[in-house]
């Protein structure tokens, strides 16, 4: 593992919500997404991950996102992600967490996969709890 895969990670993590470019540019043009509100269906490269990211966000009157944790492996970064929010359509407040498994190669996000659980993100990874 490097503090760079972690500090891409926090980069990406930062821009998604405010920054299109700033955070394409910290995923490979191929990049895998298994997104958890999409039943974990992968997407494959940057329009479907582009489409993914604006489908969430439009779902949100307001929210915002806290790292909580990053554990790290070889080539792996797994992050707790602290959401809290109201839905745009339904005004539920909502308070999750998300444990998103990154995998990275040459300095960019190359496979990205969403859990529930902290402990399966962590396995996912090769990493210990």
């Amino acid at each position: 593992m490097s503090q760079e895969n972690v500090e891409v990670v926090l980069r990406s993590i930062e821009a998604f919500e405010h920054d299109e470019e700033a955070w394409l540019s910290t995923a490979d043009p191929a990049i895998v997404w298994h997104p958890i509100e999409e039943g974990h269906i992968p997407s494959r490269g940057h329009e479907a991950a582009v489409g993914i990211r604006r489908r969430w966000l439009e779902n949100w009157e307001g929210h915002q996102i806290d790292v909580e944790e990053m554990r790290d492996g070889a080539d792996s970064v797994v992050a707790c992600l602290h959401l809290t929010g109201r839905g745009k359509a339904s005004g539920v407040e909502v308070d999750l967490r998300v444990y998103m498994h990154y995998k990275l190669r040459d300095g960019k996000v190359v496979y990205l996969y969403e859990y529930a659980n902290r402990a399966e993100a962590l396995e996912a990874a090769g990493l210990k709890e």
